[in-house]
């Protein structure tokens, strides 16, 4: 029986099971290689984060380190260049319209008298200086003067010729007749005014006096004028602006106002009042004056002359300087005092509000109304110059604990996100006095000083007053 070939199938359920695990392992292997992708694509993301706050960090360190001196410096710059542009615009303006009348009208004048001279067209000795520009100038008015010197003969008597006659002979030759008689002869005494020659005047010799100023030996009162300053004032009577200042005790940015009184003392220097235990000696070694100056200005015959009480001018003395008191009060911050010591006044400028200089952010007009001083927190908050407290205590506005300080002249200052204030409304501070303590209080990023400057009223740049 021949051999047969025949075929075998495989159940179906067989088939269908092979099929659906070739279709799990390919969904297990495109979820692996997806996996894979992801987990590159996040490494990438990683390193770029990396990158980003490396360049971040790099750049906020340049930026501190380098960026804002160097807007500091260039906002100053360009300050400074604004201010000099007007005044240059303003000065330039100013001469040039005043310096353009007179030297335009000078200029004219020499041409005319120029091109008139060059028109000349014979000169004679006796005509020298007639066809000048000026001499036509001046005979073209109707009435004038004609001086001629001539040469006065003496008779052998020594008496001169009439005075009449040498007046008609010059007027004569100009065609003018004298309608005067002659009266009388020239005076004997004014030959003494001529050369032996007879033929010019001798110039007189008259000795000039000088009338020196009359030396004030007295102190006196002078009422302030509209429109003086110190400075005018000082110059005015002979004295030193820092003479007006000390005995006034006017600071150096204050103003004087029209009907003030001010002490005016005889010379440069100050005023004393003799105390207790006082000497010459020793009040002329306090404020680097001479005794025997001090006994002269004040008629004074020997030291035994100085009475207690007695107010004395110490000629060319220079104040010694002050010692700032600190003043204890009573309240919860009545030891700020005894914890931080006070800042050294800097005369002449607004004292720095705290021991830092690290500026955090600068003054921009009203986007940002004054400097922020970054500090550690707790650290003193000084007065940057004398005054009254006129606020303390809390603002919603952002500035949280804050102080305002009135300095007098429309001058106050501005000191935010304090921790604590160790003053109250009403209250005086000296200069360099410890009046608060740091913190970041209100609408700040962290712990630092908000300081502004205001003058009448408006808020300025404080490094101008710093």
């Amino acid at each position: 029986m021949p051999f047969k070939y025949s075929r075998t199938y495989a159940p179906r359920a067989n088939r269908s099971r092979n099929a659906t695990l070739a279709k799990k392992n390919a969904i297990q292997l495109l979820t692996i290689i997806g996996s894979i992708f992801i987990l590159i694509i996040k490494i990438i993301a990683g390193v770029l984060w990396l990158i980003k706050l490396a360049l971040t960090v790099i750049t906020r360190i340049v930026v501190r380190i380098f960026g804002l001196p160097a807007y500091r410096y260039a906002k100053s710059a360009a300050l400074k260049s604004s201010k000099y542009h007007s005044y240059v615009k303003q000065q330039f303006g100013e001469n040039f319209s005043r310096n353009m009348v007179i030297y335009g009208g000078l200029i004219l004048i020499s041409i005319f008298t120029a091109t008139t001279n060059i028109k000349a067209r014979e000169l004679r000795p006796e005509e020298v200086g007639k066809n000048s520009g000026l001499y036509k100038l001046i005979s073209a008015r109707g009435d004038f003067d004609l001086i001629i010197e001539e040469g006065i003969n003496i008779n052998e008597d020594g008496a001169a010729p009439q005075l009449a006659e040498t007046q008609n002979r010059a007027l004569s030759e100009v065609g003018v007749e004298s309608q005067i008689e002659p009266i009388g002869n020239l005076p004997a005494e004014d030959l003494s005014l001529l050369t032996g020659a007879g033929d010019a005047l001798i110039k007189p010799d008259i000795t000039a006096t000088d009338i020196s100023p009359q030396t004030r030996d007295k102190i006196i009162t002078y009422i302030v004028e509209e429109g003086d300053t110190v400075s005018e004032v000082a110059e005015k009577f002979n004295l030193s602006t820092n003479t007006i200042l000390w005995e006034n005790k006017i600071g150096p940015r204050d103003f004087i106002k029209p009907g003030q009184e001010l002490v005016i003392l005889p010379v440069i220097g100050v005023t004393y009042t003799v105390k207790r235990g006082d000497t010459l000696n020793a009040i002329a070694a306090a404020y680097r004056a001479k005794a025997e100056d001090i006994l002269e200005v004040n008629k004074l015959a020997d030291a035994s002359e100085l009475k207690v009480g007695s107010k004395i001018v110490v000629p060319d003395g220079i104040p010694p300087p002050s010692v700032v008191p600190v003043i204890p009060r009573s309240g919860g911050f009545a030891d700020l005092s005894n914890i931080f010591k006070p800042a050294k006044p800097i005369a002449g400028k607004l004292n720095w509000p705290t021991t830092s200089r690290r500026i955090t952010q600068y003054f921009r007009g009203w986007s940002h109304t004054g400097l922020d001083i970054g500090t550690p927190k707790g650290s003193p908050v000084y007065a940057a110059d004398d005054g009254v407290v006129v606020t303390s205590g809390w603002n919603t506005g952002g500035y949280g604990y804050y102080i305002i300080i009135d300095h007098g002249n429309g001058i106050k200052t501005l000191y935010a996100h304090n921790t604590k204030n160790g003053v109250k409304k009403g209250d005086r501070v000296k200069k360099g006095e410890v009046i608060a303590v740091s913190g970041s209080t209100g609408r700040s990023t962290g712990p630092h000083v908000h300081f502004e400057v205001r003058v009448g009223g408006n808020i300025v740049n404080p490094l101008d007053y710093l």
